[in-house]
């Protein structure tokens, strides 16, 4: 199975194994790479990674890495692009708390009745749209109290996580850049551990890693055009 090779780096970006057609997928793995490189064609590598970072990062989701998924989630992306530059890591933080796997279950029940992917998209553009005010607006009213008090976080460097505190998003975008650097000078499967170790929250780290991810995806689209 020949892989494009942006296909390769996206997926390792995100620890996805790439299985062939035949297989079932688990947690963490894909199929679907011809479905990405579609995706990275028609839209570009940063509207592919944010897509990757919804499905690969969002708590709960990393087994629904499929064709219907991938469609669903990139027509998602340009339908809620308000949303998306607004705010990008709270978009992707309403993902932890989307049953994606209970939408896809319904939308299963409609096969041979209407399109997966447009019903799914429907499904979760209402659920996107409901959560906003909530997800974005709240959290930002109650970071901007709680910067008052704390303060920056960021000391020479090192991330550093108290628990409860309420980051800014310049904040998350440079402890997530700190982290995706670390993660990239370690073997596979060492990452998790590490996190452990040190005291680092694998959910935080996650919110972290996918603000600065989302934060360069779009200057890289910014550059672009």
């Amino acid at each position: 199975m020949t892989i494009d090779p942006r296909v390769r780096a996206l997926c390792d970006e995100f620890d996805v194994e790439i299985i062939d057609g035949g297989a079932y997928p688990e947690p963490g793995q894909t199929r679907a790479p011809a479905t990405i490189r579609r995706i990275i064609d028609r839209y570009g590598e940063p509207h592919a990674r944010l897509v990757m970072c919804v499905l690969a990062e969002g708590r709960g989701n990393a087994a629904l890495i499929d064709e219907v998924s991938l469609w669903a989630i990139s027509d998602l992306v340009r339908a809620c692009a308000d949303v998306v530059d607004e705010n990008a890591g709270g978009f992707l933080d309403i993902f932890d708390n989307l049953p994606l796997g209970a939408y896809l279950a319904v939308v299963n029940e409609l096969l041979g009745k209407v399109r997966q992917r447009e019903a799914l998209v429907g499904m979760l553009y209402l659920h996107v749209r409901r959560l906003r005010a909530d997800s974005i607006t709240g959290r930002d009213a109650s970071r901007h109290r709680t910067e008052k008090a704390n303060g920056s976080e960021i000391e020479k460097g090192r991330p550093q996580f108290r628990k409860g505190a309420h980051r800014t998003v310049a904040e998350k975008v440079a402890i997530g850049r700190q982290l995706i650097e670390a993660k990239a000078s370690m073997r596979w499967g060492t990452f998790g551990p590490w996190l452990k170790q040190s005291g680092i929250g694998q959910h935080a780290a996650l919110n972290c890693m996918r603000a600065a991810r989302a934060a360069d995806g779009e200057d890289d689209q910014a550059v672009a055009t």
